[in-house]
């Protein structure tokens, strides 16, 4: 019981964030997140922020052969969530549209912002820099699969160079020079300062974008949407995660990479993802409501998942 309620303690920051931030957004004290300009702030100057200060600060050295390992996990990770979610709206013959929609949302996790404090929680800090690995095949997977699977865009490779990813890169070469010391001390203290504060206003603007999205929601018919959802996201998706991660083959000396999946199964939906692809993509946002069938359970499932 005392392991669940620390576990209950380390979710719970996150989650009351994000309350913050949907109230402050009923108040107005926050802009809508429909025209996502908090959400390309916070990618394009907080998260590259949080990448490189997390990294440079970092104790960990990552070999190139254990990046590129991780960054393949994450990609495959967001990939099978999106073919078990497509499968599942065939089952519930959904039509092209609500597929689109159900399978991007059902499919993909909430991987960063809500993802890496509860991971710096529960297996401590040195995760945090295996966890940006991971986050970077992820969002190679969102920007090549997820576009496709969410609207009939052609692919632009353009977008995979994006804010997040490229200051992934940045990190791992201005580590491989010296790390921080590199860097004139004002130019490191003010990444520093951004970098801290980048997830705690990065879940407020989550929140703001919740409530946003939820306003107009509508139920689906026969509750096909919300059922598949809960089925896809809260079940079958983490079953295959913790099923790998109990069973599945694990590189030699990498074996975080197990607390990673057990994370991530616990997850809800990429929210955040969502908004920036949706800002960047230009892509319709279909379905968006069944997001909250994909949330709310996850969030209180969460706690005893881990435990």
């Amino acid at each position: 019981m005392a392991d669940l309620l620390g576990i209950v303690t380390a979710v719970l920051p996150p989650f009351f964030l994000m309350i913050v931030g949907g109230w402050s957004r009923k108040q107005n004290w926050l802009p809508s997140q429909k025209g996502a300009s908090m959400s390309r702030f916070i990618v394009c100057v907080l998260y590259p922020c949080f990448i490189v200060y997390q990294v440079l600060n970092s104790q960990t050295n990552v070999t190139f052969s254990e990046s590129w390992m991780n960054a393949a996990f994450g990609f495959c990770a967001i990939v099978m969530g999106f073919l078990i979610a497509k499968i599942v709206g065939k089952i519930l013959a959904l039509s092209t549209g609500e597929n689109r929609a159900f399978s991007f949302c059902s499919g993909i996790f909430n991987y960063g912002f809500f993802a890496i404090p509860v991971a710096s929680m529960i297996f401590g800090q040195e995760l945090i820099v295996k966890i940006i690995l991971f986050n970077l095949g992820v969002e190679v997977a969102i920007w090549t699969v997820g576009i496709l699977v969410l609207t009939s865009s052609k692919f632009d490779p353009v977008k995979l160079f994006n804010p997040p990813a490229i200051s992934v890169f940045v990190a791992l070469g201005l580590k491989s020079m010296g790390g921080a010391q590199v860097l004139p001390v004002p130019l490191w203290e003010v990444i520093a300062m951004i970098g801290q504060c980048s997830i705690p206003l990065g879940l407020m603007v989550i929140g703001a974008g919740f409530f946003d999205l939820f306003k107009d929601y509508k139920i689906s018919d026969g509750l096909r949407v919300e059922f598949g959802a809960v089925l896809t996201r809260n079940f079958l998706v983490p079953a295959l995660f913790v099923l790998y991660a109990a069973w599945g083959w694990i590189p030699l000396g990498m074996e975080y990479l197990k607390q990673i999946l057990v994370i991530q199964a616990a997850m809800p939906a990429g929210v955040f993802a969502l908004l920036w692809l949706i800002l960047m993509a230009k892509a319709p946002a279909l379905g968006c409501g069944q997001l909250w069938q994909l949330c709310l359970p996850a969030y209180l499932l969460c706690p005893f998942g881990f435990f």
